[in-house]
């Protein structure tokens, strides 16, 4: 009886050390991007199965910092493929993310996705993203992309007509995004309203990056997305060893 108990304790100590290997809560660190003078503040990479499409700097007077300077990436290296720059941070686990988002806006059957990626895991190719595309029929999708999947999205979560908040805009702009992961789930703000249906699993990725998404959808074409005043408040980081870009 006393041997059966040891060993139960033992398994119950190395499960708990495992997953605090995993999430260990700190005091909230801010990560933050505000593009100064057309540089970026953190440094980003492209990510290694794509081209070599990197998130740079831009002057651009409707920075809604006011500041004229944002965050651009687009996949012209991709020739019309998607393009994806994260961030070389530690590899987080919880957060808030809140950043401002240009969408460009078609009303073309084929047009341009401008999204969010987060956990990003250069490593074992896998990511999940959030993104906007304003053509014809406008949609904004939670989606997951990996290795596993030959780098096509599955569908988590799709808003279109009157599930996107606010009206169908008019024209190519600025709009406000929050993506809050707290245990393994998601809830996505858009234009300060939440999304329906939140919150959402996010099961295939434990911890990554923020990362920057670009691409064209319904053939090849050249599409940008800018970002500016990115702050990611982290709740907890992935603390195993080996994990890196």
């Amino acid at each position: 009886m006393q041997s059966w108990r040891w060993t139960l304790a033992c398994l119950l100590l190395l499960e708990v050390a495992g997953c605090s290997m995993l999430r260990r809560t700190e005091p909230a660190a801010i990560i933050r991007d505000s593009f100064t003078a057309a540089r970026p503040e953190l440094t980003w990479r492209p990510y290694p199965f794509f081209n070599r499409d990197n998130l740079a700097g831009e002057i651009d007077p409707s920075s809604p910092e006011g500041d004229s300077a944002v965050g651009l990436l687009d996949n012209k290296n991709a020739g019309g493929f998607a393009a994806l720059s994260y961030a070389e941070t530690r590899p987080l686990v919880d957060f808030s993310l809140e950043t401002w988002i240009h969408v460009q806006v078609s009303t073309a059957d084929k047009g341009s996705l401008n999204g969010i990626a987060f956990r990003v895991d250069p490593v074992q190719d896998k990511y999940y993203r959030f993104a906007a595309q304003f053509a014809a029929e406008p949609s904004l999708s939670l989606a997951y992309v990996g290795r596993d999947t030959k780098h096509f999205p599955v569908t988590l979560a799709e808003w279109k007509g009157a599930n996107i908040p606010g009206e169908r805009p008019k024209q190519s702009g600025w709009h406000h995004l929050v993506i809050e992961i707290s245990n393994d789930a998601a809830e996505i703000f858009w234009d300060s309203v939440p999304l329906s249906g939140g919150p959402f699993r996010l099961d295939r990725i434990a911890s990554g990056y923020v990362g920057i998404y670009a691409t064209f959808t319904g053939g090849l074409g050249l599409a940008e997305t800018k970002i500016d005043a990115l702050r990611i408040r982290v709740h907890s980081f992935d603390q195993r060893s080996g994990y890196g870009p």
